[in-house]
């Protein structure tokens, strides 16, 4: 498995925002004297080559030296097996969030996990989102400097994708046996427009060794305690990445080694108790024109939708705003490869 490497600058406590690293030379050794340079696929993000794979039983040490010439080091950790993860579901609740003082429906997405050989204990989890949507209106023309011509891309279906932001970590130590049963991994309310027609939620599962775990779990509870005037201070959680040229710097960061378990569902409208979800185009508006009163609408802010059926003897087209008929402004218009 590869190797990701995310490399970001510090920000203010009361600040959001990512400020990546970009430009630096990042490489991981293993305990066998192989060594792998990473490509930037992105800025700040840091991928290895194919080539290099991660492989259960070695320990590995990350290397970074930054544009401005800074080396950055990490401990050595040993890779860790993760188990499988045993499900992922979802359940009908009805919840207080921080949309309103009112319960509102939706579905709380659990998670069930256990190692039969009881090595693991600690883990960490994070996910991806991705839901369908469509636009009000489904355009098939365009008007193009006086004739009007069929779309040859669809832009009524879209996907929008988000990932996980909060730190989910949790531990079995204190069981007798190595299980994790019904994590609530997150709740979509029918304040989002998520499941409005499909959705689906990839989670990727991370053994983690204790030290890593104790890392994890202080940085969740300053995340979680930040917000009033009696929450504790927050204070530099220690992680294994230091720089060899001066001990008294302080650095921010955790490098880990662990193979990677995901399971994937899908929700479907119709399978859960019917609620209403957000409306994003209460804002939408229409009209029907001849071909003559196009032009002077355009100006005004509209798009064509198409031709529509008329009782009269002159063709007539409807006409909205963008935003009501092209849902690449909110999302993308290419199907993912593994949506079913």
């Amino acid at each position: 498995e590869a190797f990701t490497v995310k490399i970001s600058r510090s920000i203010p406590i009361d600040t959001s925002g990512f400020i990546p690293e970009k430009g630096a030379e990042v490489s991981i050794s293993d305990n066998t004297g192989s060594i792998d340079y990473l490509s930037e696929v992105y800025p700040g993000l840091y991928s290895s080559s194919p080539a290099f794979r991660a492989r259960s039983g070695r320990s590995y040490q990350l290397h970074i030296q930054i544009a401005q010439g800074k080396r950055y080091e990490s401990d050595s950790v040993f890779l860790r097996e993760t188990p499988p993860i045993d499900s992922v579901y979802y359940r009908y609740e009805e919840r207080v969030t921080t949309d309103g003082p009112d319960k509102i429906p939706g579905l709380q997405i659990y998670l069930s996990t256990h190692d039969s050989n009881n090595n693991t204990w600690y883990y960490r989890w994070e996910f991806e989102e991705t839901w369908e949507f469509r636009s009000l209106y489904n355009s098939l023309q365009l008007w193009n400097d006086g004739d009007i011509i069929d779309r040859t891309e669809q832009v009524y279906r879209c996907w929008k994708r988000n990932s996980s932001t909060n730190i989910l970590v949790s531990n079995s130590k204190n069981l007798n046996k190595d299980i994790i049963s019904e994590l609530p991994v997150v709740y979509i309310s029918n304040a989002t427009d998520k499941l409005g027609i499909k959705y689906s939620i990839l989670v990727k599962q991370y053994a983690l060794s204790e030290r890593s775990y104790t890392y994890w779990k202080e940085q969740e509870n300053i995340n979680e305690s930040l917000g009033t005037l009696f929450d504790p201070q927050p204070y530099v959680i220690k992680g294994n990445i230091y720089n060899p040229d001066d001990e008294n710097e302080v650095v921010l960061g955790y490098f880990d080694a662990s193979s990677v378990q995901e399971e994937r569902i899908f929700i479907s409208k119709g399978e859960y108790p019917p609620f209403t979800t957000i409306n994003n185009y209460a804002h939408c508006s229409d009209t029907i024109v001849s071909y003559f009163q196009i032009p002077s609408l355009l100006n005004e802010g509209f798009m064509l939708v198409g031709e529509v059926a008329s009782q009269t003897s002159s063709t007539r087209y409807l006409l909205s705003y963008p935003t009501c008929l092209d849902c690449t402004f909110y999302g993308i218009n290419i199907e993912p490869d593994f949506w079913e």
